[in-house]
């Protein structure tokens, strides 16, 4: 009995990180690819399962029936995974957004939090019953040992679920994974059944029918999955659709153009003459030899063969995913194919941040002549990584004297919104910081061409080098190029970028550039909603301070009145804490080691791990650990807070970010928090439940609270604290709060152990 109970829980664990890392893959592609996504899918997700179990704490359930709804739950989680992955999938349709359009935010953000309800719900009750039904099936030794149990086997499952999701299932097709997933589920429920006594034919035919519900998506699930695929593209034909280690790759076409599609973002059509012209003419011509040339991003549908119209010697293409180019020469017409396969082009499969910081001095001789970022712009914090500071750093170092470093950035002309103008002069601001010259080509992209040069080359330099190179072009023309660098317009753009007193420079420990793109995106459905965020990309970190402080003051008054509660009070910050430093070691390791897709479930393995084995010893700790071990805690994660902040100071000051062992700290690092927040868990339960004969209705109180603090940094870490305080003074405010936290835990009136 306690070994399928175990199980159970191993299970639910294994299935709430797979399911958690599908449906946030599955919400970034429906939406295009947003970051913002991903902190409200946390936020929702953790939102409803803390509902879920603080509502099933409250159910009144037989001792001899406790088993029954548990049962019920796998057999629901296993049918509504692929339900909702379904449903995602159609949300594009449903949401009524054409051919390549972006849903609107406000029914896209209720449609995704709708859409989690069902199966967080479940996920939630699950534990709350299962600690439960445990307790109900022996008496437990001490107040809150069952619930610390079970979850120690629940974060067991998440490390095994982490693992076995970065190995095995994160290029497999989403519904074979969860077929999968619902199997184990049902073998978790059958193995309930054969624990109690209860052998009622309907469960077990309802088990039996569960596991012929999976056959299809175990058997047939890359059928499904393509099938299923179409719905993402309204109004196009989807041609080819795979999954790369790198996220999902897709290939549509729509009135006989090819578009590729990777991660929810158009990555751009086959033939995109007019951009491909705009974006490498002007800075190959703005040097007067560009023999050696570095393009990051994008070249399988133009770029390539533009830069090579005027004979370089040498061009190092940095491409991330070899599965995008094998679909680019699958599908491209042959005079792009040919231009892949030139000589003079070195394409290499890396993040173009860890090829710069990799790069020997010497290599190619003399450094580039010309460097390309052809990505789309920073709404995404992978992406922010080739928008920041440090990045422009990098490329300086292998210019070569008098080298240009071009950059675009989405624009419009003839009317500049204070989002668009705060966004642009944002990035103009960052660039100036490391160039000493930048020049702006504002047009429906604003072009920037940075250099150590003393002055840019006039419009008539630019022109003869036209003539000169004999290049074949049909937008960039004598005429085109004159008119683009009209004094008028960029006089224009310039001032205004001169008289904005609200852009920041762009970091990778501050991606303010995407708080600015978030409230750039906003402007498209909603002016009054992107006047709010940007609004709230100029709040400073009194305001978080002043919210810490709110907290701790309700929590002062909340013990007061009776001290348990400091339990569900200091569990609620110690989940905020492990949300805060997970999205900070998050942004870290995406910015200083790239690949953050294929290693998510890696990461939240290493943390999970740390909270199996905290819990563990938590278990192991006397009966009268309490409040006294919370302030212990809580000034250990202050204490972890300032050392990660000191940490990825050292690690931004000394460019030490692509060293081979430094993956391995993140994951120590993950381990760690978790540990701390793990440990913490079960003696918050034995403080809490002090007294209570059968941890009644209580049981769920700090499983919820828990779910609710990691809820809340979901939301006000992910979205405001770390692109507009930065990671720094995030960690700082965390560690003061966790500080305080522990000075009200050792106060007269909560340092008596608990009887």
């Amino acid at each position: 009995m306690r070994k399928s109970l175990a199980f159970s829980f191993f299970v639910l664990g294994i299935a709430s990180l797979v399911a958690q890392v599908l449906l946030i893959r599955e919400l970034l592609f429906a939406f295009y690819g947003n970051e913002f996504f991903i902190g409200w899918t946390l936020f929702a997700w953790l939102s409803w399962v803390a509902l879920g179990a603080l509502l099933a704490g409250r159910l009144r359930i037989a001792p001899a029936a406790s088993a029954r709804p548990l049962v019920a739950g796998h057999v629901l989680a296993a049918g509504l995974l692929p339900a909702v992955l379904a449903l995602i999938r159609a949300s594009r349709t449903l949401l009524g957004a054409g051919p390549g359009a972006v849903p609107d935010l406000l029914p896209a953000m209720v449609f995704s939090f709708a859409a989690l309800a069902p199966l967080c719900l479940v996920l939630g009750a699950q534990f709350v019953l299962g600690a439960r039904a445990w307790t109900a099936a022996a008496a437990p030794a001490e107040p809150g040992s069952f619930q610390g149990r079970a979850y120690a086997f629940e974060t067991a499952g998440f490390v095994a679920g982490g693992l076995l999701f970065s190995g095995l299932g994160a290029v497999r097709s989403e519904f074979l994974v969860a077929g999968w997933l619902g199997s184990l589920n049902a073998v978790a429920g059958f193995a309930l059944c054969g624990g109690f006594r209860d052998r009622s034919r309907l469960r077990r035919l309802v088990l039996f029918g569960t596991f012929a519900a999976m056959a299809p998506l175990v058997f047939r699930g890359d059928w499904i999955s393509h099938e299923t695929n179409a719905w993402r593209f309204p109004g196009q034909d989807l041609v080819e659709s795979r999954n790369s280690i790198y996220g999902p790759l897709a290939v549509t076409v729509i009135d006989h153009q090819l578009n590729f599609h990777g991660n929810g973002l158009l990555l751009g059509a086959e033939d995109e003459q007019m951009a491909s012209e705009q974006l490498v003419h002007f800075p190959m011509l703005a040097h007067p030899d560009p023999r050696r040339v570095l393009l990051v991003g994008n070249g399988f549908n133009g770029a390539l063969g533009e830069i090579l119209q005027h004979g370089p010697e040498r061009v190092d293409y940095v491409e991330l995913d070899p599965s995008l180019i094998a679909l680019a020469k699958k599908y491209a017409a042959p005079v792009r194919r040919a231009a892949l396969d030139d000589p003079r082009v070195h394409t290499v499969f890396a993040d173009g941040r860890f090829f710069l910081n990799r790069l020997a001095p010497d290599r190619p001789p003399g450094g580039y002549d010309v460097a390309i970022v052809n990505l789309p712009g920073p709404g995404t914090v992978l992406i922010n990584r080739f928008y920041s500071l440090e990045f422009y750093r990098a490329v300086r170092k292998h210019l070569a004297p008098g080298g240009v470093l071009a950059v675009r950035l989405a624009f419009s002309p003839d009317y500049v919104g204070r989002e668009l103008e705060t966004l642009g002069a944002s990035i103009d601001r960052t660039l100036r910081a490391v160039f000493a010259t930048v020049s702006i080509l504002p047009e429906y992209e604003i072009l920037y061409l940075a250099s150590d040069a003393a002055a840019p080359p006039a419009p008539a330099d630019l022109i003869a080098r036209h003539a000169a190179r004999d290049l074949q072009t049909d937008f960039v023309i004598p005429p085109a190029i004159a008119q683009r660098l009209a004094a008028d317009r960029i006089e224009k753009v310039r001032d205004a970028f001169a008289a904005n007193r609200t852009a920041q420079i762009n970091r990778d420990g501050r991606p303010i550039a995407c708080a600015y793109s978030f409230a750039f995106w906003l402007r498209s459905f909603h002016p009054r909603a992107a006047a709010c965020a940007t609004r709230a990309s100029e709040v400073r970190w009194p305001w978080g301070a002043t919210g810490g402080a709110l907290v701790l003051l309700g929590m002062a008054t909340a013990i007061r009145r009776r001290a348990p509660r400091i339990g569900p009070w200091a569990m609620g910050i110690g989940g905020f804490t492990l949300m805060a430093c997970e999205l900070v070691l998050l942004l870290a390791f995406q910015t200083f080691c790239g690949y953050l897709y294929y290693k998510l479930a890696l990461i939240l393995a290493a943390l999970m791990l740390g909270m199996a084995l905290g819990a563990g010893l938590g278990l192991r700790r006397p009966v009268r650990a309490g409040p006294r071990t919370l302030a212990g805690l809580h000034a250990g994660a202050a204490a972890f807070a300032v050392g990660l902040a000191l940490f990825l100071r050292f690690l931004g000051a000394a460019s030490r970010g692509q060293a081979d062992g430094t993956q391995w700290v993140f994951l120590l690092l993950a381990a760690a928090i978790g540990g701390l927040v793990g440990f913490e868990f079960p003696v918050a339960n034995r403080i809490y439940l002090a007294g209570e004969s059968a941890n009644g209705r209580k049981g769920g109180m700090v499983y919820g609270a828990d779910l609710l603090g990691s809820c809340a940094g979901a939301l006000l870490i992910g979205l405001w604290a770390l692109p507009v305080l930065g990671a720094g003074t995030t960690l700082v405010i965390v560690a003061a709060l966790n500080a305080a936290t522990a000075l009200i835990a050792i106060r007269p009136g909560c340092s008596r152990p608990p009887a």
